[in-house]
C-alpha cells in the first residue's frame, strides 16, 4: 500500500489500520494467522514502530487481532460476532468494542403478574410482579438477537418502549438499580421457532444459540433474569481459561 502524506490526508496510523483492516477481511491474513512482526510492517508501509503499534492497538481494540508477547499478533476477527466472557459487559459495549453499530428494532415494556418460575428465580413475593421487557438488537442493522428479560417489579422503570432502545445496563444506572457484579449463564444450541426466526429475520429450524442469565447486584440479590436467542450464523461466544 501507497501511504498517502499529502497535507490533509487521514493520519498515518489510521491509513495502516485500515488496510490491515480489509486484508483481514478479505482472507489475505486468515483467521489463526499471524500478521507480519512490527519491524516488517515498518518497512511495508515505511512508518515508525509507533505508528504501527497504534494501527495495531486500534485493531486489538476493535476485535482484528490479539497480540501476545512472544508470540506476535495473531488475527481473531470473524465475520461472526465474538464475545469473549472476560467481563460482564451489554450487548451495546460488546458491539461497540469492536466497531460495530448497535441497534433496536423492536421494544415492548409491561408490568405483569410473574410465574412461579421466575418469582424462585428473582426471589419474590408471592404477588410481586415483573417487568417483561422484548427487544430485538441489531448490529450494523441486521437482527442479532432476540431478548426476554424479566427485572423485579419493585424497581421504579418506565413503561415507555422508546426508553429501551439502548444500552439496558445504562438504563439500571439512571434508575439506581446498578449494574450486575455476578452472572450465571447457560448455553444451548436449538432450531428456531417461528417466533424467533421472524425476529431474526431467518429461516424456521435455523440454528440459534440460547443463553439465558441471571444476574445479581453487589448484595446478591437478583436483579435480572434474561433468556437470549442469538442468530447462530452471526454470532458466536468463546471463553479463555488458565490453568494456574
Amino acid at each position: 500500500m501507497q501511504i498517502d502524506t499529502h497535507r490533509g490526508a487521514p493520519p498515518l496510523y489510521l491509513q495502516v489500520k485500515n488496510d490491515l483492516k480489509r486484508k483481514i477481511e478479505e482472507g489475505f491474513y486468515p483467521r489463526g494467522s499471524l500478521i507480519p512482526p512490527e519491524p516488517q510492517l515498518e518497512k511495508m508501509f515505511h512508518v515508525s514502530r509507533i505508528t504501527i503499534r497504534q494501527a495495531i492497538s486500534e485493531l486489538v481494540t476493535e476485535g482484528y487481532v490479539n497480540k501476545k508477547r512472544g508470540k506476535g499478533t495473531s488475527v481473531t476477527y470473524s465475520d461472526k460476532i465474538n464475545e469473549n466472557a472476560s467481563a460482564i459487559r451489554s450487548f451495546t459495549t460488546e458491539l461497540e468494542q469492536r466497531g460495530i453499530t448497535p441497534g433496536t428494532s423492536h421494544v415492548s415494556i409491561e408490568l405483569i403478574s410473574a410465574s412461579k418460575e421466575i418469582r424462585d428465580l428473582l426471589e419474590l413475593a408471592p404477588k410481586e410482579k415483573v417487568y417483561c421487557l422484548v427487544r430485538i438488537r441489531t448490529a450494523n442493522k441486521t437482527p442479532v438477537v432476540l431478548f426476554k428479560t424479566y427485572i423485579p417489579g419493585r424497581y421504579d422503570l418506565s413503561l415507555n418502549a422508546a426508553d429501551y432502545m439502548g444500552s439496558m445496563y445504562s438504563l439500571f444506572d439512571q434508575r439506581g438499580i446498578g449494574r450486575p457484579v455476578t452472572i450465571k449463564e447457560t448455553f444451548s444450541a436449538m432450531s428456531s421457532s417461528k417466533e424467533i426466526a421472524r425476529a431474526l429475520e431467518i429461516l424456521e429450524q435455523e440454528p440459534v444459540l440460547k443463553r439465558v442469565r441471571l444476574a445479581y447486584d453487589e448484595h446478591n440479590q437478583p436483579i435480572e433474569y434474561t433468556i437470549s436467542y442469538y442468530n447462530g450464523a452471526r454470532y458466536e461466544y468463546s471463553i479463555e481459561l488458565h490453568d494456574r
